[in-house]
């Protein structure tokens, strides 16, 4: 699978249809796999604004593909970004639609691959377990009509409103990692959790997207769950890192690796979790925006690293970014934390969003997508 990601930004204006559609026609529509849409909105105004999106792609490409709407305000000025997913060829792909939710299926040879959109809880003023079991239940009925298990997920995207607030005692990335815990526990996991993002988003809605990838049995082990020296895996975190201000409550872990390797027919895809300044499971540098974002790209590089891909007992693939995407906590501290990204990443799709982290002294997060092709 070759994916090619045409990123845009689109200033703020009242026809946020015709902006879209401009956007939409430099991409060829028959290549488009998916899209992914950045933009701030509140509870009342999420939903009416994901439908007239979905409403845009699909009238200037003339059909449905997965869109998934991030309410994160775009930095440094607003208005709405546009990723656009398209794949070197479609040949194998098709787009389906269940209960509401669309995603997109791809079957090579031996291989399966199942994108889901978002899923965006229904009600964003329930609880965050009453939410996260809903967008869960609504994202197992896709996977089992498939014939694939809740294990064969490879990358999620776990967007929480109000991150690192509370409800009735308990905090929200808490409750979303109870829940979490909870449905990952029908899955074996012999190729370890999904690398994954838990961020926070604008409202108080709980959205989830997520890749499945699994090969016919038999074959030569294709997933890969990298592990960082420099951090303790986030699912055996210890208890003094987890919050929960519940009497007696048991706390949750994190279930996610901090970067998942995929080898497909064409070459390697790499996704690299949600990556902040954190070394063993402690964060560091609190007071240095500008610290937490170096150390944050020197974990990403340490985890990317051909050592570090040996370690994980894969090939030393030679990675290439292929997507980044940065959330920053403070407004303030966008040029500070673009210009170190910058210097590093300096060919890099990239997109900023505001937004906070899971916790409350860390000021940035890094997720990002590599790849190789073979030789």
């Amino acid at each position: 699978m070759e994916l090619t990601i045409y990123s845009s930004t689109l200033e703020t204006c009242d026809n946020y249809a015709a902006a879209l559609k401009q956007a939409m026609n430099r991409v060829p529509s028959d290549r488009v796999c998916g899209v992914v849409v950045h933009g701030t909105s509140d509870n009342v105004e999420y939903h009416h604004l994901l439908r007239d999106v979905k409403s845009a792609v699909s009238a200037s490409l003339g059909r449905c593909v997965p869109v998934t709407l991030v309410p994160q305000y775009v930095l440094p000025d607003g208005g709405l970004t546009l990723d656009i997913y398209a794949l070197e060829s479609t040949s194998d792909l098709r787009i389906l639609v269940h209960d509401g939710v669309c995603y997109g299926k791809i079957e090579s040879e031996n291989e399966h691959l199942l994108f889901i959109e978002g899923i965006p809880s229904s009600d964003f003023s329930v609880c965050v377990c009453q939410q996260s079991e809903e967008v869960f239940s609504k994202m197992d009925a896709i996977l089992s009509l498939h014939g694939f298990a809740v294990d064969d997920i490879v990358r999620q995207w776990n967007y929480i409103g109000n991150i690192v607030s509370y409800r009735d005692g308990k905090q929200n990335y808490q409750e979303f990692n109870d829940a979490r815990t909870r449905y990952y526990a029908q899955g074996v996991w012999s190729n370890g959790y999904p690398a994954a993002t838990g961020i926070g988003a604008s409202g108080e809605g709980i959205i989830v997207g997520c890749i499945a990838y699994r090969k016919e049995t038999g074959d030569a082990k294709a997933i890969y769950p990298i592990d960082n020296p420099l951090q303790v895996a986030a699912h055996v975190y210890s208890k003094a890192v987890l919050i929960d201000d519940a009497l007696n409550a048991t706390k949750s872990t994190p279930k996610f690796e901090r970067a998942k390797l995929i080898e497909t027919r064409r070459g390697a895809c790499c996704f690299v979790s949600g990556t902040a300044a954190i070394r063993g499971e402690q964060s560091v540098d609190a007071d240095s925006v500008g610290e937490q974002t170096i150390k944050t790209i020197e974990n990403i590089d340490h985890l990317v690293s051909k050592e570090n891909l040996l370690r994980s007992g894969c090939r030393a693939y030679d990675l290439h970014m292929t997507k980044l995407h940065v959330f920053v906590k403070r407004k303030e501290d966008y040029e500070e934390v673009r210009r170190v990204v910058a210097e590093r990443y300096p060919h890099a799709t990239t997109v900023y969003t505001l937004a906070d982290v899971c916790r409350s002294e860390l000021l940035v997060e890094i997720e990002g997508i590599f790849n190789a092709k073979y030789k």
